[in-house]
């Protein structure tokens, strides 16, 4: 079955940034993006104040729809704490830490992002794949630290997450292109974002359809 057959309409010319983190980036790819999903980082080094994240979670929905939770931290416990929440968000979190890649597609969070971050290899192996999978935890690769790095780290990180998009395509992991930006400065438009799904591998259809068809069946599991 080719992409896009899947049980979701499929639209070549429909496409969707799942992550953007501040009110100027989303305004921008607003301009661009036929949907916008606003994810709010969450630091965690405790539990936070669940009533007042539910509520802020609930400000932002009205605000902006779609709204992602991004887990930032170093406690696998907190992963399963924040998706055992019924918070009507996506959650997403943060890759680098091995155990905490490995936690995020146990616990089913909606998102594992740039498993590879700040790593010396790229943090996904055939066993993390199989399981992704299964378990439909889809992996995001993101822009915004390629356009921070150094010329060398920006080599190693793209070749990181070619090999990451290698066990993607292989095991059939949902995924989807970002910009992750933080700032308006580092949103880019479809065509930029499929350029870069281009640059790790994919055929222009993968490139496309991790900014259309897998963002839109990732949607639907809070719409």
């Amino acid at each position: 079955m080719s992409e896009g057959q899947e049980g979701v309409s499929f639209s070549r010319d429909y496409f969707v940034e799942m992550d953007v983190r501040s009110e100027d980036a989303y305004e921008l790819a607003n301009e661009w993006f036929d949907e916008v999903v606003f994810t709010k980082k969450l630091v965690l080094n405790n539990e936070p104040d669940w009533a007042s994240l539910k509520e802020e979670v609930k400000a932002l929905r009205k605000t902006y729809g779609k709204v992602a939770l991004l887990i930032v931290t170093k406690k696998p416990s907190l992963i399963r704490e924040v998706k055992g929440r019924n918070l009507r968000a996506l959650i997403y979190v943060q890759g680098g830490d091995m155990r905490i890649n490995r936690t995020a597609i146990e616990a089913r969070v909606d998102a594992l992002i740039s498993p590879w971050l700040g790593r010396k290899d790229y943090g996904f192996d055939h066993t993390l794949a199989g399981m992704a999978s299964r378990r439909g935890v889809a992996i995001g690769f993101s822009l915004a630290p390629l356009l921070r790095a150094s010329s060398y780290e920006r080599v190693l990180t793209l070749r990181f997450m070619m090999k990451v998009w290698e066990l993607t395509r292989k095991y059939r992991v949902p995924r989807f292109l970002t910009s992750s930006a933080e700032n308006r400065w580092e949103v880019r438009s479809p065509r930029d974002l499929m350029s870069l799904g281009i640059n790790m591998g994919m055929e222009i259809p993968e490139a496309r359809a991790s900014l259309n068809f897998h963002p839109r069946r990732i949607l639907s599991k809070i719409t």
